[in-house]
């Protein structure tokens, strides 16, 4: 018993040597449980609705349920179906807006409404304005921003897309990020729990329907499941007293089709010079290894020239958006 007490106590002294010479002190313990407590602050500033879902996500285990709500037609319509339990739609825990802070006005007041409207919480998460960093970038004034899909001359002469990364990096992490803190993991850390993320993609666009890449969140696509297409959605959203509502894509969206440009000009001028501002703003793209300047309009002009009434009447343009092409399927809805 004494030889063991001996070792015992030769192996306690040579963990503590270990740890000073590793410079693992006291004050780094407490560094530690002053940590958890910060954690445990951040748990009790949350609304009580929105703690009540994670305590009992944690305490059951179960997998967590949150929306994808991108304040469109079909995002607002799967809102509204999972409030009453419509048409299948489970019951979501909450909904996350992913803010590029670039949507236009429309987007942000219907945002309101329906935040007011639903009782599933409804919580905006962002990363930052996506104009302001893109443009800090193209100065040099930012190592890095997410590309957006402007449109450029490629090599056969003909207009070619930019790689997109805006929607992943300020739309779908930002969504992951935010269900992560809820569910109280630090950055980085492990999951150990599932979640379920619900997409408002219709039948019109199923081909946007795709898996998660992430392994611990599985999408589902109930509008898709309950065979609506977008028609159905604004008569649900109708029927709820929501109107009008433009979809929902940042104002410079490369991916607007003639028709959705030609409404913005002559509907909302203002909104209609923000994003031919944004274009300019966006044209020189040499820090992020473009030598060719990039457009926001796929015919390679200035936005403020483009004759989309003559591109929409004319069959030789293809005038159709380029959402089908966001294959997250989070714009758009």
């Amino acid at each position: 018993m004494l030889v063991a007490d001996g070792a015992a106590r030769r192996l306690h002294e040579a963990a503590r040597d270990g740890r000073k010479r590793e410079g693992i002190t006291s004050s780094h313990r407490r560094g530690r449980v002053e940590k958890s407590t910060a954690a445990k602050a951040r748990f009790t500033e949350l609304p009580v609705r929105f703690r009540a879902a994670r305590m009992e996500a944690i305490m059951t285990n179960k997998t967590f349920t949150y929306i994808s709500f991108g304040a469109g037609v079909q995002s607002s319509a799967l809102l509204i179906c999972s409030n009453l339990q419509r048409h299948g739609v489970p019951r979501a825990d909450v909904a996350i807006f992913a803010d590029t802070q670039q949507e236009m006005s429309d987007t942000y007041k219907h945002l309101e409404r329906l935040r007011d409207w639903s009782d599933i919480p409804v919580h905006v998460a962002s990363r930052g304005d996506l104009l302001k960093d893109a443009v800090n970038r193209n100065l040099g004034n930012a190592k890095r921003c997410a590309s957006i899909p402007m449109w450029t001359l490629g090599d056969n002469g003909k207009e070619a897309p930019i790689r997109r990364q805006c929607t992943r990096d300020y739309k779908v992490d930002v969504c992951e990020r935010h269900v992560r803190a809820i569910l109280g993991y630090r950055p980085k850390s492990h999951a150990r729990h599932s979640a379920t993320c619900l997409i408002g993609i219709s039948t019109d666009e199923a081909i946007r329907a795709k898996p998660s890449r992430t392994a611990w969140i599985q999408n589902q696509f109930p509008l898709i499941d309950a065979g609506l297409s977008r028609n159905d959605c604004e008569s649900i959203c109708l029927e709820h007293g929501f109107n009008n509502i433009v979809k929902s894509a940042c104002r410079f969206c490369p991916y607007r089709g003639d028709a959705e440009w030609l409404q913005m000009k002559t509907k909302y001028p203002k909104e209609f010079a923000r994003a031919v501002a944004a274009d300019k703003a966006l044209r020189d793209q040499t820090r992020s290894g473009l030598n060719r300047p990039a457009f926001v309009h796929r015919s390679l002009q200035p936005l403020e020239n483009v004759d989309f009434e003559n591109r929409i009447r004319l069959p030789l343009f293809d005038s159709d958006d380029q959402f089908g092409n966001e294959c997250e399927g989070m714009c758009g809805v």
